[in-house]
C-alpha cells in the first residue's frame, strides 16, 4: 500500500468529520463566510507556524511558497475581522510528522478551489482562490513514499494528520458555537 492509501485511510473519518463541520458554513453568506474564515484562521495559522518551527522548509524546500497564512489574513481584514484565538496545533517531532501536517494542508487546496464558487462576487476569496498546483501535489506524494519506507515513520505521519484535522474540527465547532446566526 502506498503511504498516500495509508494517510488517506487513516484520516479518512477524521476527514469526513472537519468537511461535515465546515458544510455548516454557508459561503454564500458574508457573515457565515467571515465565520468561516475566522475558523480556518484559528487552525491554520498556528499549525502553520508549528510547521514552520518543526523545519518543514528542510522537509519540503518549497514549503514557504505553499503557505497561506497571508492570503487567510488579507481576506479577514478584507472583511473587517481580526484573527481569532488559535487552536493548539501539534507538536511535529520530525520529518515524518511535518509530512503527515503538510499531507493535510495541501490537500485542503483542492477543497479549497471547489468551496471558492460559493462565495459571492465581490468578496475576498485570496485564501480558498489559492491555486492548487499538482506538480506540488505529486512533488509532496513523492517526498512521502521517499521519506516514509518503515512503518513507524507512516504511523508518525498518520498520528501528525488525524492531530491536524483535530484542530480545524475544533475551530470550526468553536467558531459554529460562539458565532452569530447570520
Amino acid at each position: 500500500m502506498s503511504v498516500r492509501a495509508a494517510l488517506r485511510d487513516a484520516t479518512a473519518p477524521a476527514h469526513e468529520e472537519v468537511d461535515g463541520i465546515f458544510s455548516r458554513f454557508d459561503l454564500s453568506r458574508p457573515g457565515s463566510y467571515r465565520r468561516f474564515l475566522r475558523a480556518q484562521a484559528s487552525a491554520l495559522l498556528p499549525v502553520e507556524s508549528a510547521l514552520d518551527q518543526a523545519g518543514a522548509g528542510e522537509v519540503l524546500d518549497d514549503w514557504p511558497s505553499r503557505r497561506r497564512a497571508r492570503s487567510l489574513r488579507d481576506d479577514l481584514a478584507a472583511l473587517g475581522a481580526a484573527p481569532p484565538a488559535s487552536v493548539d496545533p501539534p507538536v511535529f517531532s520530525g520529518p515524518p510528522a511535518v509530512l503527515g501536517g503538510l499531507y493535510v494542508l495541501e490537500g485542503s487546496r483542492f477543497g479549497g478551489t471547489l468551496l471558492s464558487r460559493s462565495v459571492p462576487p465581490g468578496m475576498p476569496r485570496a485564501f480558498l482562490g489559492a491555486r492548487s498546483y499538482p506538480l506540488r501535489w505529486r512533488k509532496l506524494l513523492e517526498e512521502m513514499e521517499r521519506l516514509l519506507y518503515r512503518h513507524d515513520q507512516v504511523a508518525a505521519a498518520v498520528e501528525a494528520a488525524v492531530a491536524v484535522f483535530a484542530c480545524f474540527a475544533e475551530a470550526g465547532r468553536r467558531e459554529l458555537e460562539n458565532g452569530t446566526s447570520e
